[in-house]
């Protein structure tokens, strides 16, 4: 965190999937501090947090693919149970209540259901830059031992530096929700 004197700061995240209850655990230690959750960053590394009253509140992220015309109905349900929505950021919703509150998720089904989504999601995404790399592998070896066209040899150098920073964080996601959707199984 930066300088006292902004009335906003980022707060980088060690990511959702590998560490949710410690990330919540800190939004909650930053309330008591008079910063409140006001947004998730731009490219989802972090969280932007706004000065505020100092006051204890307690965190919790549900994982619910909302329809548009739904979103009202879904904050609604929530709130009946005292939860205030905070933000969302694609099927990531955070609400935030007082301390004592009964959780969001009470059971293992429930648990389950939040991770099951999430999970076939982040398979699809793993599989699909597994995908795309061997491709590209594919592509830059014909391009130097059949083809011989450079230009391709260089378009696929690029697309393997993309696949390649993008490969292992999109396979630690998945393993991390997929052990956690193990967890919470029947």
């Amino acid at each position: 965190m930066r300088g006292n004197n902004k009335q906003t700061r980022y707060i980088m995240s060690w990511g959702l999937a590998f560490a949710e209850q410690g990330e919540m655990d800190k939004l909650s230690r930053l309330s008591e501090q008079g910063w409140m959750l006001e947004r998730f960053s731009r490219l989802g590394s972090g969280y932007i947090v706004r000065r505020g009253t100092a006051r204890r509140r307690i965190y919790c992220l549900d994982i619910q693919h909302v329809l548009q015309q739904e979103v009202r109905e879904y904050h609604e349900l929530f709130a009946d149970s005292g939860w205030e929505y905070v933000c969302s950021a694609g099927n990531m919703h955070i609400f935030a209540a007082e301390p004592g509150t009964v959780p969001l998720h009470t059971d293992r089904s429930t648990l389950y259901e939040k991770y099951r989504t999430i999970t076939q999601t982040s398979k699809i995404i793993a599989g699909s830059v597994t995908l795309l790399m061997l491709i590209t592998f594919v592509l830059r070896y014909l391009s130097t031992q059949v083809w011989n066209l450079e230009l391709l040899h260089h378009l696929t150098s690029v697309s393997i530096l993309l696949c390649a920073l993008l490969f292992l964080p999109s396979i630690m996601v998945y393993v991390a929700y997929t052990l956690r959707l193990r967890h919470y199984s029947e």
